[in-house]
């Protein structure tokens, strides 16, 4: 893992480094804080309590309703400008330039504590690469909390399969099926053993993203507390002459997600 203050990069030095399996923390981003701050308050006003209230279970809510507002948590999400504007300027303060950048939806993902119930459109993942759903290698991920985490209940990745073949169910595995089922996987996975001493977790300061290669091999890590994280991908397009993209070493779909990715400024799909 590589920390890296809030400076201006080149954006190569960026996609060098993810695009060979490391994993970046930018740290104290104020951008990043105000998606946070903005992220809890749609939340408090939809649901009607605070963060902390909602997860000391002091909501009085069922279980119904606690998942009605968090659909409609992550639809507001997805459209709201603010947040649009902030995670814009955090591209653009750590060097890259935001007419080059395509971006997939921002997405709330909620865990509950272990062997709890999950509800929302992100659920829960076992342990996959994002590259099996796009099938687009130059992707890079953002994942970041909106309130405090121990590395117990964060996110995982397993750099040891950074360049190895993975057995997993992309050839199977249909987005237009999860679009229709919320019970469906969000993301192809692989059931493969994964050892507790090859997995690396995170626990990070509020204003500290993680910044890793979509082709990273990574899940959900659940323990005795709940965790909501905010998460979003791009792709940048202006200088992948000077780059080696990761191998595609294990992906069986033949279906590219262009149409996932838009441009940040003009809105047009990557093409």
């Amino acid at each position: 893992m590589k920390k890296l203050p809030i400076k201006l990069y080149d954006p190569t030095f960026i996609q060098k480094l993810v695009f060979n399996g490391e994993v970046i923390v930018f740290e104290k981003s104020t951008f990043i804080n105000r998606i946070i701050e903005t992220t809890r308050n749609h939340f408090n006003k939809i649901f009607g309590v605070t963060l902390e209230d909602f997860f000391d279970d002091n909501d009085n809510l069922a279980f119904s309703a606690k998942e009605r507002f968090f659909f409609q948590l992550q639809n507001k999400i997805k459209k709201c400008s603010e947040i649009k504007a902030n995670f814009s300027n955090f591209l653009k303060e750590v060097g890259f330039d935001t007419k080059y950048v395509f971006k997939d939806q921002y997405s709330l993902r909620y865990s509950p504590k272990l062997n709890g119930k999950a509800f929302g459109k992100l659920k829960p993942t076992l342990p996959h690469r994002d590259t099996w759903a796009s099938n687009l290698f130059d992707q890079i991920n953002f994942w970041f909390p909106i309130h405090k985490i121990s590395a117990g209940n964060s996110i995982y990745l397993v750099p040891k399969y950074f360049k190895k073949k993975v057995e997993n169910n992309s050839k199977s595995w249909s987005f237009e099926k999860f679009k229709k089922n919320d019970d469906y996987p969000s993301a192809p996975y692989t059931k493969i053993n994964i050892q507790d001493n090859e997995k690396v977790s995170f626990q990070l300061d509020k204003g500290n993203i993680l910044c890793f290669s979509g082709h990273q091999l990574h899940g959900s890590l659940q323990n005795k507390k709940q965790r909501i994280n905010f998460e979003t991908r791009i792709i940048y397009k202006s200088n992948l002459n000077k780059i080696i993209i990761p191998k595609n070493y294990d992906s069986n779909s033949k279906v590219v997600k262009k149409n996932w990715f838009r441009n940040i400024t003009t809105n047009k799909y990557l093409d």
